[in-house]
């Protein structure tokens, strides 16, 4: 083995494997783009905890932008930037509130997104290390029909191609070549997968589980069956009150002012005159003259000699349609539509296309993603602007490019006045901006009777900045939605205090009444169960609280409803036929008494629907079984490194620091 760098920790086995790739910035975009089960398998791919490839152990320090590396495979800090902020949002959707970096190190989010990366990096090192490959028109025809880069006619949108790359930060020729690993990826998994069936006894034993029903027989105990609750003693109540403290506990809250510098309200005071108006719109027409316009078919190519080819039999009479079906495509897959020069995926082949005759095919051209050819229907000719046609939205542009650059100035002028003293309502009343306050807000935007504080949207982190901060402390300025500044300062705060007992006593001995209500109910069920256990009837159990016995039938295990809480249902298919138990009803404070009259064993059809389902499940989790311990066994053959600092930097908080 080849010694670790200094600073790195690196696993035995890990061998070195070349030139190591970089940019690892669209794993997500190119996660989407694959399908079925494989991508169930590689986007579910999470659960390859740290404890398997040692976290405890490995993390060390090294320099420049490379957080992990798994073999030859590196993973910078920012595809893990964007893979944490997706997870986060994940786990926000399915908490319904936002999560902040804090929580997210708090619940792990930040080891499951390092962790989702280093799988797939396994796997893209695993399919480079079984000579697994993709050719360039493979990679090419996958594409143009891809789903996610087709427009709202079903076919591949040159415009949304081009907003993908921006938006991802990446080039042609990068997106190209982490589809090819995508696809490669996608070789490997199927290959360790494919063929894998769901044993029937295994099939079996899984639907029994899942669609078992129980019939059960049970009473309702309400809690008056709990006997009248008399008041505690001083001392009772003393010690129910201070153990839970907390429950009446008021929350900290915060005054707060705070101003807002938009570009708008600097453009209310700008003055532009005709003469600089009509000079920048003879600067600036080419960006609102309406351009040349073309209908255009693009056929795209593995090879120079196959484009030639295809052309030659074009220009003899070939149909398109012929041509376009021997690679596999429809003729939308090729129509780019009425497409503008700038529309197009490169000058190159902008230049191809708005160079012939409508009616004529381009000589063969080298892209991004092969050789391609061209055909040209309509053409739409260029129409130039009118100054009086845009000069209203002329001067809006210019007004808002003008304020943009003296905020930065205004806001440098506001800070030198804070420095020097100024107070807050003093600068706010100078420049004439509004100095807002809300006075006693909670951490989570509430009064402290819990009533939600109207908190303006375009104002990102307001409570978070004001609770890191303490009363008078110069804050920063931070940045609005809309492209401004603001403000906070705390003008006060007032500590979380415990309600004094003569304040809250008749909150606590309702409380405590519940409690004691619901321990005696609790107490007289067990005690119900534990005699029907020991072989009494139910009947005779019902009779003496002059209730009578109901039933529910055929009860399954995932069941929950007014009556029968899910608590309830687990309590019922965890006792065995004939067995009694108790648990909450589902809606209220009353408890069942329950008793399992039958246990309904399910008997499934092998040709039936739900088998097939139930079977489908069964093997796609061997599948997953099967890729994750591939994907173990190849991080400790590649090794694995993590660059401890720049983690700790790109996850730090404030009570992290």
């Amino acid at each position: 083995m080849p010694p670790s760098r200094k600073g790195v920790a690196a696993y035995p086995g890990r061998r070195q494997r070349g030139s190591r790739q970089k940019d690892r910035m669209m794993l997500d975009s190119l996660r989407r783009s694959a399908s079925g089960w494989i991508a169930k398998l590689l986007i579910g791919l999470l659960a390859i905890s740290f404890a398997v490839w040692g976290i405890a152990d490995i993390f060390s320090g090294f320099g420049g932008n490379t957080l992990a590396q798994v073999g030859d495979e590196e993973i910078d800090g920012v595809a893990f930037e964007r893979e944490l902020r997706a997870e986060m949002d994940r786990f926000s959707q399915r908490l319904g509130q936002p999560v902040t970096l804090e929580q997210a190190r708090r619940f792990g989010i930040d080891r499951v997104a390092l962790s989702r990366l280093i799988s797939v990096a396994t796997l893209d090192g695993a399919a480079k290390d079984l000579g697994l490959a993709v050719g360039d028109e493979a990679v090419g025809q996958a594409i143009m029909t891809d789903p996610n880069l087709q427009g709202g006619f079903g076919r591949f949108d040159r415009e949304l191609f081009r907003q993908t790359l921006r938006a991802n930060g990446v080039s042609e020729e990068r997106f190209v070549e982490q589809r090819r690993k995508a696809m490669a990826r996608d070789q490997l998994v199927t290959s360790l997968t494919l063929g894998v069936a769901a044993p029937d006894a295994l099939v079996k034993v899984v639907a029994n589980y899942q669609e078992e029903t129980r019939t059960a027989g049970y009473v309702i105990l309400p809690p008056s069956l709990a006997g009248e609750i008399g008041d505690p003693d001083a001392e009772t109540l003393q010690s129910f009150y201070e153990a839970g403290a907390a429950a009446f506990t008021l929350p900290e809250t915060r005054d707060i002012s705070f101003m807002v510098l938009e570009p708008e309200h600097i453009t209310q005071t700008m003055t532009i005159s005709e003469d600089d108006l009509r000079e920048a719109y003879e600067q600036r027409r080419g960006d609102y003259d309406v351009p040349e316009r073309r209908e255009v078919q693009q056929v795209t190519f593995g090879t120079e000699d196959a484009a030639k080819e295809a052309l030659e039999k074009l220009r003899s009479g070939t149909k398109t349609e012929t041509i376009v079906q021997g690679l596999g495509l429809t003729m939308e897959d090729v129509d780019l539509g009425n497409v503008s020069r700038v529309e197009m995926l490169s000058p190159e082949l902008a230049d191809a296309a708005f160079t012939i005759e409508s009616g004529a095919w381009s000589e063969p051209v080298k892209g991004p993603l092969g050789w391609s050819i061209f055909h040209v229907g309509a053409i739409s000719e260029a129409k130039p602007s009118t100054y009086e046609e845009v000069k209203d939205k002329l001067r809006q542009t210019l007004e808002l490019e003008m304020a943009q650059e003296q905020i930065y100035d205004i806001q440098n002028s506001i800070e030198d006045a804070r420095a020097g003293g100024e107070p807050l309502e003093s600068i706010a009343t100078r420049y004439n901006l509004n100095l807002r306050q809300i006075g006693g807000v909670t951490s989570d935007g509430k009064t402290r009777k819990g009533d939600p504080v109207e908190l303006p949207e375009s104002l990102p982190e307001l409570l978070e900045t004001a609770y890191s901060n303490g009363a008078g402390e110069q804050i920063p300025p931070l940045a609005t939605t809309g492209q401004g500044y603001y403000w906070v300062q705390v003008d006060a705060v007032t500590p979380a205090a415990v309600q004094p007992l003569d304040e809250v006593r008749d909150r606590v001995l309702t409380i405590w009444k519940q409690r004691e209500r619901s321990t005696r109910l609790e107490a007289l069920a067990e005690k119900l169960a534990a005699r029907g256990n020991a072989g009494e009837s139910f009947d005779k159990i019902a009779a003496e609280l002059d209730r009578s016995v109901l039933t529910m039938p055929k009860i399954p295990r995932n069941a929950q409803n007014d009556t029968f809480s899910r608590t309830a249902v687990a309590k019922l298919f965890a006792t065995p036929e004939g067995g009694f138990a108790s648990g909450p009803v589902g809606l209220g404070e009353s408890l069942l008494l329950m008793q399992v009259k039958k246990v309904h064993e399910p008997s499934l059809d092998k040709g039936s629907g739900k088998y097939a389902e139930i079977q489908n499940g069964v093997r796609d989790s061997i599948q997953t079984d099967i890729l994750q311990s591939f994907v173990v066994g190849y991080q400790k053959e590649l090794g694995v490194e993590v660059n401890t600092s720049l983690y700790e930097q790109m996850t730090a908080t404030d009570s992290t620091r």
